[in-house]
């Protein structure tokens, strides 16, 4: 499936700390490299005719409830979206314009919501059309925005759109997954083993600052990030805050496979130093599991 390299440009959405999992009674389940991927989907670069421009959350039972991920203002219910199902748009306290997709037309009315209507994280606001199966996920900078916006190929990204990976990712008490090239540069910036700009393309510095960095945490030096280096480099940042305090917890981190997170049980939280530098914008937790855990996770992923 083709992807726009101009997915990298787009900033994380912020928003709520924690934001609330909209569909309470589903299993999370979503793809961090979902934004920017072609459309319509699977299609191959030369013949696509946009691009994503959310995330989305699949595996979703037809007449699931969908919640509102933060305090907000519903600003419209029953939008067009595709085929049958109808979108939901909300304006959050945050900042946010937040746009879910895949609603059954008027379920809105079954828990009195409507336009204009202001509502708590947690609140229901409608049920997931079967047909559809998922909730699409968009978020922008609210800022004079009404509706959300196509991403046609050719064009740059609609103005405010924000990548919401580590938003979602916050809503299920998962890691937070270095992505982009700038949290990435700025990882290895506060490891001290890149010292270029964080907001170059990722080049030969990059994978030369890599390699060094996989070496001395002993893991394969390949130059390729993947999940056992991006969990040694998230525990190396959280010695940077000395550590866990609990003698259960260490400094490696949930390993997840790259392409489908689902949600976990969280057992230690710590704050990561620097995080501002990692391109998120505010102090966050990251999920950490004790180091008989991880590592036995490690190991079931290169069997």
């Amino acid at each position: 499936m083709a992807r726009t390299n101009e997915w990298e440009a787009l900033e994380m959405a912020v928003g709520d700390p924690k934001p609330a999992w909209p569909i309470p009674s589903a299993k999370p389940k979503f793809a961090t490299w979902s934004i920017g991927g072609g459309r319509p989907f699977g299609c191959e670069s030369g013949v696509c005719k946009r691009w994503h421009a959310g995330i989305d959350l699949t595996g979703i039972a037809g007449g699931a409830i969908v919640v509102a991920p933060e305090d907000g203002v519903v600003t419209a219910v029953d939008r067009g979206w595709s085929g049958d199902a109808k979108a939901v748009f909300l304006r959050t306290d945050s900042g946010l314009f937040v746009v879910l997709g895949g609603f059954i037309r008027g379920s809105s009315k079954e828990f009195g919501v409507s336009g204009g209507q202001r509502v708590r994280k947690g609140d229901r606001l409608g049920r997931v059309l079967g047909s559809y199966a998922m909730i699409h996920l968009e978020t922008y900078i609210a800022d004079g925005r009404s509706a959300n916006s196509a991403w046609w190929k050719g064009q740059p990204p609609p103005k405010g759109l924000v990548n919401p990976t580590n938003y979602v990712e916050r809503m299920v008490g998962d890691r937070i997954s270095l992505v982009r090239s700038v949290q990435r540069h700025d990882a290895l910036k506060a490891l001290g083993y890149y010292s270029g700009s964080s907001s170059a393309p990722w080049g030969e510095a990059s994978t030369a600052a890599l390699k060094a960095a996989q070496k001395a945490l002993g893991v394969q030096s390949d130059g390729k990030w993947g999940p056992a280096t991006e969990a040694v480099i998230i525990g190396a940042l959280s010695e940077l805050d000395g550590g866990c305090t609990d003698d259960l917890c260490g400094p490696v981190a949930t390993v997840q496979a790259p392409e489908t997170h689902t949600g976990r049980n969280p057992r230690f939280w710590l704050t990561v130093a620097g995080v501002a530098a990692l391109g998120l914008g505010f102090g966050v937790g990251l999920l950490m599991t004790s180091r008989s855990e991880a590592a036995s996770e490690l190991d079931k992923g290169a069997s």
